[in-house]
């Protein structure tokens, strides 16, 4: 269930990231539609989730690969989804020198096995920047 993710940043976003000697953090949940058996297991919005918490791995703010392993999946869970799992991917900085997130990131939504096979590439740049993030699946 894993999968391989490419954080780039804008020139912006470096600099500021190397000046407050920031990371970035790669969060990942797996979800699904539930089978009308396991309805009764579903969250408030209609869907299973697969991860009671997201995996979360740390790169150097200098962005780089991120390797989602999927390790967090409770797999007893994937016999209650209707179809194949889907999976959801954010960026974020990692909050150590500030308290706020300042990066705004591509991100992913979708089939786990349109991310599965060469890494996704997910384009961060500082939030002020007005960056037009894009859906990655």
């Amino acid at each position: 269930m894993g999968f391989d993710v490419n954080v780039t940043l804008s020139k912006k976003a470096a600099a500021k990231l190397a000046a407050e000697k920031e990371g970035i953090v790669v969060f990942a949940s797996y979800y699904g539609d539930p089978k009308p058996s396991a309805a009764k297991h579903a969250n408030e919005v209609g869907l299973i989730d697969l991860t009671p918490h997201d995996e979360e791995v740390e790169i150097p703010g200098t962005g780089g690969h991120a390797r989602i392993s999927g390790a967090k999946v409770d797999a007893k869970r994937l016999d209650w989804l209707a179809g194949p799992p889907d999976v959801n991917v954010n960026v974020a900085s990692a909050r150590k020198s500030s308290s706020v997130n300042l990066l705004g990131c591509d991100f992913i939504d979708g089939p786990l096995s349109n991310v599965q096979g060469a890494p996704v590439t997910l384009h961060c740049g500082l939030i002020e920047e007005h960056v037009d993030t894009k859906l990655k699946s």
